[in-house]
């Protein structure tokens, strides 16, 4: 098994971490992995070298991660009270019960809703069907975290006797003690973490105590599709053939938005929703519309980077600081003129988003800079200015910036809602635990939690939550992982783009199976980096050989992009003081990434390469 191998030096200068090779891998396992790797072609040393250091060794798991099947997946009955929830669903179909569906705001809430109401309003049994509620999103603002106790108590004044939650529930004891006296039976599918389990008939939860499913990375899209695997399991004909083939769209941008570890089961899913996302002849007109505005329809297939940097965001956005359902609509409409319009609504509101999370980010960094100096272990926040539908987003960018656990707050008047996010080795929502009597009420995970709490008790919680991060076993910044070394040097562009097309095969990338990361040292800059969109990103140039080996055009010929680093590349230079020939008179060692371009220039002159600039730091051997 490879191991993690701490190397680090001097931290980068865009991250402000340390690097660290992430495994070392021998060459006797490279060996003998080679005739394992079930592909018709030959593969280099460098793709298998990444296989081994993610631990894809054995021959069942190489066949399974390079064709994965909806047969890898795991009993959705491995679930607990998932037969509960079938049994219950069952009887409400036979029955022709009025069933409502209760999401939440973010992505994974979104797209378990429709994929939920879908289920639900496909349901047949004994050729009986339920009556569907139109689902609900609840609004940030008006509605706050969790079950909506307003809609329950319309629900059961329209007569409805089943509600399903979807990524929201598991900690809602009051709402749903609320529904049971008002004559509903719940069942929640949520994984988030609870205390208390709430009356529910069924309580799906990957995460809950005594859980004994082999995954516990499933979001709540996630559960809704095992349920409905379930569903299908139980009585084939209930659903149609294709149906789970049908939703995996949904299922694959949940679990990239939320962040799922991308391996196992969760790759499978993600890898056949992609399929089916790429699928332009069965793709949803919601999503076909969001891909036009998004600029993602020119004919390149879309990644998980598209889901996480482009529709995701739109989506969001209008669960954030826009009009919520007008989301879920855009997933569920059949009609391609209101998709178009529903999209262009979700386009304009991330706009919108966009300009206030630049606002909120500056402000932010201004606030935080003398915490940081004086070296708090993290940062709280508040203003009355930001919007409470941004400061998730917020507490995320300050995060990347400072490497420390961050919870940002918007008060409005003497209440104060904040989010926090965290760094990979601290658990903030156990820290929160600890510091619960400030707090009239938070939930959530170990790296992303909601709180609510009065603003006069906002000095008095960050002192405490301060403390209780002195606690923790924190050791500073988490390192800059890389995967091996590349000498682009010696090596040919030709060189690079096969190794592009090769790493297609790892794919999808994201949390838990990063896109490859590479170090090369001993760089020389042909010129100061330039800035590009105002300054916010930066394009590198380094200096290589006149010819590359075989006489190919020379790797290095290929310019570098970095995304969102002007702003750490200017402190480095007034910190430092340099000057232009400073920048070019010293080696440099950088982290890069390498991918499939989608630019394609006016001129015609299309290059398949991309090379994007993950870190930079001063040479140690100069």
């Amino acid at each position: 098994m490879a191991q993690p191998v701490d190397n680090s030096l001097s931290s980068g200068v865009l991250s402000g971490r340390p690097w660290r090779l992430t495994s070392t891998v021998s060459k006797d396992v490279v060996t003998r992995i080679r005739s394992r790797v079930p592909l018709d072609f030959q593969v280099s040393d460098c793709l298998l070298h990444v296989l081994a250091g993610r631990g894809v060794t054995e021959n069942r798991e190489l066949e399974q991660y390079f064709y994965p099947s909806l047969d890898h997946l795991h009993d959705p009955f491995l679930l607990l009270e998932m037969d509960r929830a079938v049994e219950r669903m069952f009887q409400a179909a036979r029955d022709g019960e009025r069933v409502a569906v209760h999401g939440d705001f973010d992505v994974d809430g979104i797209t378990g809703s429709a994929l939920l109401f879908e289920t639900i309003s496909a349901l047949t049994i004994d050729g009986s069907r339920v009556l569907p509620e139109t689902a609900f999103i609840p609004d940030r603002a008006t509605d706050g975290y969790g079950v909506a106790s307003r809609m329950v108590r319309e629900w059961a004044g329209r007569g409805v006797t089943l509600l399903i939650t979807v990524d929201t529930g598991a900690a809602a004891v009051e709402e749903i003690s609320l529904a049971r006296d008002l004559g509903m039976d719940v069942i929640v599918l949520d994984h988030h973490i609870f205390d208390e389990r709430p009356p529910a008939t069924a309580l799906v939860n990957p995460r809950r105590e005594g859980a004994t499913y082999p995954n516990d990375e499933l979001c709540g899209v996630a559960v809704a599709f095992k349920f409905a695997q379930a569903l299908k399991l139980t009585d084939p004909s209930c659903l149609t053939d294709d149906f789970l083939s049908s939703v995996l769209d949904l299922v694959a941008l949940g679990l990239v938005a939320d962040q799922m570890a991308l391996v196992g089961e969760n790759r499978v899913l993600v890898k056949k929703g992609l399929e089916r996302f790429n699928d332009r002849s069965n793709i949803r007109p919601g999503l076909a519309a969001l891909l036009a505005v998004s600029g993602l329809d020119r004919g390149f297939p879309v990644t998980t980077g598209d889901f996480a940097y482009q529709l995701a965001p739109r989506i969001n956005a209008c669960g954030r600081i826009g009009r919520v359902m007008s989301a879920l609509e855009l997933l569920l409409t059949r009609d391609p003129d209101t998709a178009r319009a529903l999209a262009e609504e979700a386009d304009r509101t991330n706009t919108r988003r966009k300009e206030q999370d630049l606002l909120l980010k500056g402000e932010a960094i201004d606030m935080a800079l003398p915490y940081v100096q004086r070296g708090d272990p993290g940062l709280v926040l508040a203003s009355s200015s930001w919007h409470k539908g941004i400061i998730g987003i917020g507490a995320a960018r300050l995060v990347e910036q400072y490497q420390l656990p961050v919870i940002l707050i918007a008060e409005e008047g003497g209440e104060a809602r904040g989010s926090a996010r965290s760094v990979p080795n601290v658990d903030v929502k156990l820290v929160l635990d600890r510091c619960s009597g400030f707090l009239a009420r938070h939930g959530g995970h170990s790296q992303a939690a909601g709180m609510t709490l009065r603003s006069r008790d906002i000095d008095a919680f960050r002192a405490a939550f301060l403390n209780e991060l002195l606690a923790e076993p924190y050791s500073g910044p988490v390192p800059e992982g890389y995967d091996l070394d590349l000498h682009l040097g010696s090596m040919g562009s030709n060189d690079v783009a096969s190794l592009v097309s090769e790493f297609e095969h790892l794919e999808p990338f994201g949390s838990g199976n990063r896109k490859p990361v590479f170090r090369c040292e001993g760089l020389r800059l042909q010129k100061p980096p330039t800035y590009l969109s105002g300054g916010a990103h930066l394009r590198f140039a380094f200096r290589g050989p006149a010819r590359a080996n075989g006489g190919d055009t020379p790797a290095l010929s290929r310019e570098f992009v970095s995304f969102g680093s002007g702003d750490a590349w200017r402190r480095m230079l007034a910190a430092n003081s340099y000057q232009p020939r400073d920048l070019l008179d010293r080696e440099w060692d950088i982290l890069f990434q390498i991918g499939r371009s989608t630019f394609r220039p006016r001129n015609g002159n299309y290059d398949p390469v991309q090379q994007l600039l993950v870190d930079i730091r001063p040479a140690e051997k100069q």
